[in-house]
């Protein structure tokens, strides 16, 4: 009878060890914040409900909850976490016009975020993820909506272009500035001569 229970105590840990091992939750989120700005998302219905501005206004599960600054068609949208207690396939990040209600509108499975995580949320809350749904500070640019740099223009015969070297001052310094000053005033001169010729 030994031998049997160690058989079967084997196999109860081999059988353990073959189930798939939930994904370690890496959700980047927004800290602490009393006002978040929902931006992007693709979806051409949600997106006009969820976009905005939200300010923190209690808790929920032990998570802060948000509600947007505006209704939409006479309707709070909310977001807030709802923990496992009606399973799993129910734990996470929630958009919806009440908090705990039926009616969502988009969802994140993270399940250890203390904060709305900012990125991976699924919209329609079953459909896929949109890599266009940003969360952040109010004010702040989603990462994902930067413009790419713009390089300042360049007069030729000036600072910055092949052949003359590179300035050396500190961004900030008072010789930096005094160096963009000499390059506007260089600049300017070099406008008013051509347009002499």
């Amino acid at each position: 009878a030994p031998a049997a229970q160690a058989a079967q105590a084997a196999q109860a840990v081999q059988a353990q060890q073959a189930l798939p091992q939930p994904q370690a939750d890496t959700a980047e989120c927004v800290g602490q914040l009393a006002h978040i700005s929902v931006a992007g998302c693709s979806h051409a219905t949600v997106g006009g409900i969820v976009r905005g501005n939200f300010t923190a206004n209690g808790q929920n599960h032990g998570r802060p909850t948000y509600r947007k600054d505006q209704q939409v068609n006479g309707l709070d949208v909310m977001l807030y976490f709802w923990d496992e207690r009606d399973g799993p396939n129910f734990c996470g990040w929630w958009f919806g016009p009440k908090v705990g209600g039926d009616q969502v509108w988009a969802y994140h499975n993270s399940r250890s975020a203390m904060t709305p995580p900012t990125r991976g949320w699924k919209v329609p809350y079953d459909g896929p993820v949109d890599e266009t749904f940003s969360i952040g500070a109010v004010g702040a640019a989603p990462q994902a909506a930067l413009p790419p740099p713009v390089p300042p223009p360049q007069v030729p015969g000036l600072p910055g272009l092949p052949g003359f070297p590179p300035a050396t001052a500190t961004p900030g310094s008072r010789q930096e500035q005094q160096a963009q000053m000499r390059l506007q005033h260089e600049q300017q001169r070099a406008l008013q001569q051509q347009r002499i010729k």
